[in-house]
């Protein structure tokens, strides 16, 4: 990618500003607080926006800082840039009232569309983070030399393990953590939600289980009750018994009433007959008396008679009612039995399913394997980029070294607490005993390997006053390493020896005033 014009509409404090860039070094001078940050901003927020915050940290962010404060409507402007052997315009309005972009395909005429990523793709899809922290490099003015080895420490780790400073593998991790924490705690729930059922079901079932063995004892108990009535007879035996001890007092009757007629016969004919025959008086009278004498007790078993019949009656009826209630008894008890029992098989048929339920792999479990599986593939997919593309990283990074320090330097080292070393192929030697300047070129170095590995578009490398700390010897060597990388390159700067050492060294650059 090459910048070819900026033209600053209304941008902090830069107002209705044209700059035309050449493919190779690009010097920015201006005095301090002329703008040259302004210029390093714009060109990054043409690239990928420039978003407001909410609540306090709007106070002090991007959008607040570079806000125009005449004209604030119109707030942005238009970037001209060559990508892929075709040229773009890109202009953009931020003012939250009146935002705008369009990118136009000046090759062919074709609008593309900023919001659906058309601007993303020709970024090679990296992220503002990773731009931030490859080929937009901006001085460290603030950070001591301690705090710049702590720097580079972290630098260097982030790339070693991710590959990206923008990715938070740990952070992604974490997430899939929690998620998996929920789905656990959800699988949980449902696992202790089946356990409470199957508590609930057994208690019923040992409560029916007692239930129905209670209704078995009654059952059997009332059952040892009809054998006794039945005295070892049969149902229809038993009613026999007594209808054969009535129909014996009926005989019984129909004799005593058949000799009872016999005698009031007797006694009449006896009376008649003393009447009749005189002679025969006293056997007459004798007989009549006798017939007489003899109906009295067959009235007395008569009455007897009468009363045990119906005493029999009494106890037949008495018999049939508690043979029938120990029948009804004994089909009630057996009815209900037999429903406790369906009960008792459907509680036991719901516990089956409750433990298969148990057993089987609910949907919470079935997320939580998933994002196992995710969690290790992340681990396995991340040791081995760690080992390629820190590696990489680490190699590249020696490499630029070597060549910006006249190979003093020859190599970065990094253990696995990621205290680093350099090589000057004597000794090794930690970072905490190397100069400010050394520092700052391991800095530059790792910065501009992050680029040529995350960025696959090759970006312009903007280097906003990078070198104050470097002396003479270490600046011609960076800017002789620029030269030979043959990209675009814009050089923000106060100073005036970077012209002069390009001028006397001969490399070709193009001079820009603010």
């Amino acid at each position: 990618m090459v910048i070819r014009r900026l033209k600053i509409r209304n941008f902090g404090k830069i107002r209705e500003k044209t700059l035309e860039l050449s493919p190779g070094i690009n010097v920015l001078y201006g005095e301090n607080e002329s703008g040259k940050t302004t210029v390093h901003t714009f060109i990054k927020s043409m690239f990928f926006g420039l978003s407001r915050q909410r609540g306090k940290a709007a106070r002090n962010d991007a959008y607040s800082t570079y806000e125009p404060w005449e004209n604030p409507v119109v707030y942005g402007g238009t970037l001209w840039f060559e990508s892929g052997g075709k040229d773009f315009r890109l202009t953009r309005n931020f003012h939250k009232t009146n935002l705008f972009s369009e990118l136009i395909c000046e090759t062919d005429g074709e609008c593309l569309d900023v919001e659906k990523g058309d601007m993303d793709s020709l970024l090679g899809d990296i992220s503002e983070a990773v731009y931030e922290n490859t080929v937009s490099v901006a001085q460290l003015k603030s950070v001591t030399g301690a705090d710049l080895v702590r720097e580079l420490q972290n630098y260097m780790a982030s790339y070693q393990g991710t590959g990206d400073s923008s990715i938070d593998l740990g952070r992604t991790m974490q997430m899939l953590k929690m998620s998996r924490k929920g789905y656990q705690v959800q699988a949980d729930r449902h696992s202790k939600e089946i356990a409470r059922e199957q508590e609930k079901l057994h208690a019923k079932m040992e409560l029916l289980r007692r239930e129905i063995d209670d209704l078995q004892e009654q059952n059997s108990q009332n059952q040892k009750k009809k054998q006794s009535l039945l005295m070892g007879l049969s149902e229809e035996g038993g009613e026999e018994v007594f209808d054969e001890q009535m129909e014996e007092i009926r005989r019984k009757k129909r004799l005593g009433a058949t000799g009872m007629i016999l005698l009031l016969f007797l006694g009449v004919v006896g009376t008649a007959a003393m009447a009749l025959f005189t002679d025969f008086g006293p056997l007459c009278a004798i007989c009549a008396a006798s017939a007489v004498i003899g109906l009295i007790p067959l009235g007395f078993l008569q009455k007897k008679w009468k009363e045990d019949f119906e005493k029999y009656q009494k106890l037949k009826a008495k018999w049939i009612s508690r043979k029938e209630k120990i029948q009804w008894n004994q089909d009630s008890l057996s009815q209900m039995a037999a429903e406790k029992k369906t009960a008792y098989t459907n509680l036991a048929e719901e516990y089956r399913e409750y433990e298969q339920e148990a057993c089987s792999v609910c949907p919470e479990q079935t997320e939580i394997q998933a994002l196992n599986l995710a969690m290790r593939t992340i681990e396995r997919l991340s040791g081995r980029r760690n080992n390629c593309i820190g590696k990489r990283l680490q190699n590249r990074t020696s490499q630029i070294l070597g060549e910006i320090t006249g190979g003093k330097y020859t190599e970065v080292l990094m253990d696995e607490d990621f205290r680093m070393q350099v090589n000057t192929r004597e000794r090794l030697i930690p970072l905490e005993r190397l100069s400010r300047g050394t520092l700052e070129q391991i800095y530059f170095a790792l910065r501009m390997a992050a680029g040529e590995l995350l960025c696959q578009e090759p970006f312009p490398v903007i280097l906003d006053d990078v070198f104050g700390m470097y002396d003479e010897e270490r600046l011609t060597s960076v800017l002789h390493w620029l030269e030979k990388e043959q990209k675009q390159i814009i050089i923000s700067t106060c100073h005036k020896r970077e012209e002069e050492i390009l001028q006397r060294e001969g490399i070709p650059y193009q001079r820009l005033t603010l």
